[in-house]
């Protein structure tokens, strides 16, 4: 059968057949895994992931290219004193917020239980037992 495929197959593509045979016919099917073979399969996927991740920064930086020259030119925009400026309302609500909102919370909570606390007592004057 494989004399009958070796008449019909062109050029070098008998050698590949014969090499499938012999590969086929081996009492061993992994006698290819050798140190150099695991080492290859150890080293290739990272290879290959550094190879892509370096073209990928490779046109990152080639397209942003032309960006950088424009945000440099804009830089005196960022600096600009009058876009520096803050207003005082926001000064004060970014200093009182932090110091009240706690001070709010514990008022509130301290009316809370005292409350609650005041209700269990009168409760026990008016029902001793």
């Amino acid at each position: 059968m494989a004399s009958s495929w070796r008449s019909c197959l062109p050029g070098c593509l008998p050698s590949l057949v014969l090499l499938l045979q012999l590969c086929c016919s081996s009492a061993d099917p992994f006698y290819w895994v050798t140190p150099g073979v695991l080492v290859l399969l150890a080293v290739l996927p990272v290879l290959l992931l550094q190879i892509a991740a370096g073209l990928v920064y490779l046109c990152l930086q080639h397209r942003l290219r032309g960006k950088l020259r424009a945000e440099i030119e804009n830089l005196h925009r960022t600096f600009d004193p009058h876009f520096l400026r803050v207003p005082c309302w926001k000064i004060t609500l970014f200093v009182l917020v932090p110091v009240l909102g706690p001070l709010l919370a514990l008022v509130i909570c301290y009316n809370w239980l005292h409350r609650r606390l005041a209700g269990q007592f009168l409760e026990e004057l008016r029902n001793p037992f």
